[in-house]
């Protein structure tokens, strides 16, 4: 593998992400999804992020943002398995404010994306981008409690590792919070959890998937799903894209006061794209 090599999970990348159709999947149901109407959003109202004028114009704020001291995590994007994909790449370029932290278990595809990125990295007058070598299953302990606060991206590793653990029927009633040996926990629960340990409250974590809601959440939660997600999450949404052919799920990250207000009372059947949520997206148009 060199440095021109790249490999993209689902055959596309940020520029299929921009803007795009998608359709509200009920669990269960992505074939009755099909006949709605498809809606149209973007990647900035979905992350919750700005998608600023110029990539120049993002850089500027960022510097500034350095320069005062403010927190300049607060529009961090996390990608997990970065691979030598070209994601972290494209949101620089397509002008959003970062940094864009990218990390991968192989310290040799880490060596590589960082030969690839130099002009981001020692040409750079302002450091927007940022590599990590760290297993994301073991609990992402090369990052700090609540440092990511733009969001954290996955695209495909989880249904990597979901594929990895072979078939599983919808009615299955196996449990699925420990691995075989009845000890430890499966990866995807962990990558879950650390996720969710490194987010800020009330931001996002995307990934991206071929496996539906009725199996995914099963192997994210357990038998006992809706009660899981009420202790960490305000809002679990998922969609199909619809020139993609992929899913898209989206979990919030609960703040102090969504956990007061029993935020999970909303979602018991795992419905997608809430109210809420709708309303977060229209607020973000604004």
């Amino acid at each position: 593998m060199s440095a021109d090599d790249c490999h993209e999970w689902g055959d596309f990348d940020l520029n299929s992400l921009l803007n795009f159709r998608y359709h509200e999947v009920d669990t269960g149901d992505l074939a009755g999804s099909q006949t709605q109407r498809p809606m149209q959003s973007t990647f900035s109202q979905w992350m919750g992020i700005q998608q600023h004028i110029s990539p120049e114009e993002a850089s500027r704020v960022y510097q500034e943002q350095s320069t005062d001291g403010a927190n300049v995590s607060n529009e961090s994007i996390l990608l997990l398995g970065c691979g030598n994909s070209k994601l972290g790449e494209q949101l620089l370029v397509n002008s959003f404010q970062g940094p864009v932290v990218q990390l991968d278990v192989s310290s040799k595809v880490i060596q590589i994306m960082t030969q690839r990125y130099q002009k981001y990295l020692r040409e750079a007058a302002v450091k927007r981008m940022h590599f990590v070598v760290d297993d994301a299953a073991t609990g992402l302990t090369a990052l700090e409690h609540e440092s990511v606060g733009g969001g954290v991206v996955d695209k495909g590793l989880l249904d990597v590792l979901h594929c990895s653990m072979g078939k599983m029927e919808s009615n299955d009633t196996t449990n699925t919070s420990t691995e075989s040996d009845g000890d430890s926990q499966h990866p995807i629960q962990t990558i879950v959890e650390s996720v969710h340990r490194v987010l800020q409250p009330s931001r996002p974590f995307l990934f991206f998937s071929r496996t539906g809601p009725e199996y995914m959440l099963k192997r994210i939660f357990g038998q006992d799903s809706t009660n899981q997600i009420r202790r960490n999450w305000s809002d679990v949404n998922v969609v199909h894209l619809v020139d993609l052919n992929v899913l898209m799920y989206r979990f919030i990250k609960a703040s102090e006061n969504d956990l007061q207000e029993e935020h999970g009372k909303g979602i018991a059947n795992v419905r997608v794209t809430t109210r809420a949520f709708r309303k977060k997206m229209k607020e973000t148009k604004k």
